[in-house]
């Protein structure tokens, strides 16, 4: 079982994996995230297929109905840096798809609800006034860049999404996939050198095969003004709410807040801990 927003489990003898999306989820998010893997199939990128003699079951468990798909289960097989930059050239390059219900990308949106929802007392007065004028900015900075043409993007484009596979390199888990800014998957990989610390080679082999370092881009201000303020706001709300069951996670929560609230952000590398190494750091 693989934990999460949403928890997927194994099924080793049909060879395929269910997903059990979260209480709330409604018909149409995880209908869509089977019609984005057919579409892709048809398209030449690799991604679970469906199955099962119904693409879509709802199951009724005690007083909750849980959405819950099932599809091919691709295995374990991690990608290099070169596979998923292959697999993202090939996903921005095709034509929008016009039936998909593909929303456009709008990240501050959604991090906005996610803060709303935090357990009054998770920020000090000070601590959420400070967040809120970063916000802010970094709301005005999102709507004045210049992002070229819109295309789909996956929306989380990090190697634990990406999987290795006799058929090449698939992509799997697409609630985030929209319309929006490829930008914003290619600062994914650099994001991963400069705060967790991922060898920069992996980042230029990755830079190599696209073809193009969203780093440098705009003497890297797009990198570095507009793109790192939404994945540093997201990646410390996630400690932020799982801390609140997981209290092992809290002093990296902390230590991400303040990095996030000094003014300016500081230079790079940040040198975070995922959340796996924070665990197993606070157990010794």
């Amino acid at each position: 079982m693989q934990p999460g927003p949403h928890h997927t489990w194994r099924l080793p003898k049909s060879g395929a994996v269910a997903k059990v999306w979260s209480p709330g989820t409604t018909t149409e998010a995880a209908l869509r995230e089977t019609r984005i893997a057919q579409w892709l199939l048809r398209c030449g990128i690799q991604a679970p297929r469906p199955v099962g003699t119904r693409a879509f079951p709802l199951v009724h468990i005690a007083r909750y109905y849980l959405q819950v798909t099932f599809a091919e289960d691709l295995g374990r097989h991690p990608p290099g840096p070169a596979d998923l930059a292959a697999v993202l050239r090939h996903l921005h390059r095709l034509d929008v798809p016009a039936n998909l219900g593909l929303a456009k990308f709008a990240p501050l949106t959604a991090l906005s609800r996610r803060l709303r929802d935090l357990p009054a007392g998770t920020l000090s007065p000070d601590h959420d006034r400070r967040l809120r004028v970063l916000m802010a900015e970094t709301r005005t900075a999102w709507r004045a860049t210049s992002w070229g043409s819109l295309c789909v993007i996956h929306g989380d484009a990090t190697p634990s999404n990406c999987i290795v596979t006799p058929r090449g390199p698939a992509l799997i888990d697409f609630e985030g996939t929209a319309i929006g800014p490829r930008e914003w998957d290619l600062a994914a990989p650099g994001w991963s050198r400069d705060v967790y610390g991922t060898p920069a080679g992996a980042y230029d082999e990755f830079t190599a095969v696209y073809g193009q370092d969203i780093t440098a881009h705009d003497d890297g201000r797009t990198y570095r003004d507009v793109l790192t303020p939404v994945f540093a706001i997201s990646a410390w709300l996630y400690l932020a709410e799982y801390s609140r069951t997981e209290p092992d996670l809290r002093p990296e929560a902390d230590r991400r807040l303040r990095t996030l609230l000094a003014d300016p952000l500081p230079p790079f590398p940040w040198n975070w801990r995922p959340a796996a190494r924070a665990k197993a750091e606070a157990a010794k």
